[in-house]
């Protein structure tokens, strides 16, 4: 491309850059309706977990790619599938009966984006505490739904908090 011409080409692709309508500031009655749905998508997300299916979690709660807390990806949904799997047959051998984020805060940073954080809880099938930990989670809106990006674990007396 000749030099002339690049410039107003240049001007032309910086005018054309807007911020995306999902990272504008919403209202409160927005805030609380996607509050909402991601209140209802960790309940789903937890019954999910808690019965050990894999196939439902890699293709309805996790993002490809999803980032361990580890800092690797997984970059398939098969590969999200394994792990999850893996993972919950790890747990069901110490006598795991589910998961749950009793108390969550949820953040919602736009409406396509969130971290919900808190303490979790997964219970032993003898009606037992298997264990307490501090769960963060980040999340993203896709055309599909809200979807995992990544869960760090913490200890559970700390959680990322919003005004």
């Amino acid at each position: 491309m000749k030099r002339w011409l690049s410039i107003p080409v240049m001007a032309l692709a910086l005018l054309a850059i807007e911020t995306p309508a999902r990272a504008q500031a919403l209202d409160e009655a927005a805030r609380q309706a996607v509050r909402a749905e991601l209140d209802a998508f960790f309940d789903q997300y937890y019954a999910w977990y808690s019965a050990g299916a894999a196939d439902e979690i890699a293709g309805h709660a996790y993002n490809v790619p999803y980032v361990r807390g580890d800092g690797s990806a997984l970059g398939t949904r098969d590969e999200v599938r394994q792990w999850v799997a893996q993972a919950w047959a790890r747990l069901d051998a110490q006598g795991y009966a589910g998961s749950d984020m009793p108390d969550r805060n949820i953040c919602v940073l736009g409406a396509g984006s969130a971290i919900v954080s808190g303490r979790g809880v997964r219970r032993h099938r003898d009606g037992g505490l298997l264990g307490e930990y501090g769960w963060t989670y980040s999340l993203v809106k896709t055309p599909d739904g809200w979807r995992i990006v990544s869960i760090f674990g913490h200890d559970p007396a700390l959680a990322v908090r919003c005004p």
